[in-house]
């Protein structure tokens, strides 16, 4: 029932129920009756109109929860490229991307795992992804991370870039 019927269905009973307050004994025991059976049919309705937006309140909230609880178990992203990766709590991204395709149908944070042949799979919609799209940029750094950089001091910065100029090499297949 839409809410407006719901309303209507309230109003008619408490026109109805004026109506009987305002009879004078010259009306006869048939037209009485009749208006205590469009009250009761009123009523009846109005029960149900109540009944149903119950129903719907109730609904709703579970769909907030269920919508709560689903965004309080996501972690926190950063994006790179078409993938979505987690970030542990010392700020780097993790190794690898959460499912496109289940973040985008279920709103789920599937993490792809290692598979055969330079392909990754995800465990629940069996999705295959080429291990190069979803690998991270070598010495790739989030926002974080770039922002840790910029406050520390020049002396500071300039071992972190030897560092990481060095890690960088060091995997570079020469």
């Amino acid at each position: 029932m839409d809410i407006v019927v719901r309303l209507a269905a309230v109003g008619q009973a408490f026109d109805i129920a004026r109506q009987l307050r305002e009879f004078e004994k010259s009306f006869s025991d048939a037209e009485f009756k009749l208006k205590i059976t469009e009250l009761y049919s009123a009523l009846s309705d109005t029960k149900m109109a109540l009944a149903d937006a119950r129903e719907a309140i109730q609904e709703r909230d579970s769909e907030i929860k269920r919508l709560k609880v689903l965004a309080d178990s996501k972690v926190r992203t950063v994006r790179v490229g078409q993938y979505n990766y987690g970030i542990t709590p010392d700020g780097k991204p993790s190794s690898l991307p959460f499912c496109p395709t289940c973040e985008q149908t279920q709103g789920l944070q599937i993490q792809i795992s290692h598979g055969l042949g330079g392909h990754n799979l995800c465990p629940k919609c069996k999705g295959i992804y080429n291990a190069r799209d979803t690998a991270l940029p070598v010495g790739f750094q989030n926002a974080g991370q770039r922002n840790r950089l910029i406050s520390m001091s020049s002396l500071q910065s300039c071992a972190f870039l030897r560092l990481s100029v060095r890690e960088t090499l060091g995997m570079l297949p020469f």
